[in-house]
């Protein structure tokens, strides 16, 4: 995930927000509520996908995703227990995924992954 994927995801969540508002102080709260669950989902995010991203970016080092691919775990796994929305689980399993992808991709040991010769 870039780092503009977590500003759409909260973009995206910002828009659904005007339906949550209405004139009554419950609604309100509510929608005070969805803001904090996005802002607090948006921070734990970024730093998830800064772990991730070191791992993704580099998928053609091995020796850089193996490197990297303990932090990224961690953070995940971190974020995992802190996220509040719908749309920030569906981010983290997609930041996930694509971590899991990368080192599918390069077992221990393995230094540096090829590209296949252009045909």
């Amino acid at each position: 995930m870039r780092r503009s994927a977590a500003g759409a995801l909260l973009a995206l969540l910002l828009l659904g927000a005007p339906a949550l508002s209405g004139c009554g102080g419950e609604q309100r709260n509510k929608r005070q509520e969805a803001v904090a669950n996005i802002t607090s989902d948006t921070a734990v995010l970024e730093e998830a996908s800064a772990a991730a991203n070191a791992v993704i970016r580099n998928n053609m080092d091995c020796d850089t995703v193996n490197a990297a691919l303990p932090e990224a775990n961690r953070k995940l796994d971190e974020a995992a227990g802190k996220i509040r929305t719908p749309a920030g689980r569906a981010t983290l399993e997609s930041l996930k995924a694509q971590v899991r992808t990368a080192a599918q991709n390069c077992p221990p040991g393995d230094v540096v992954r090829q590209q296949p010769p252009p045909p």
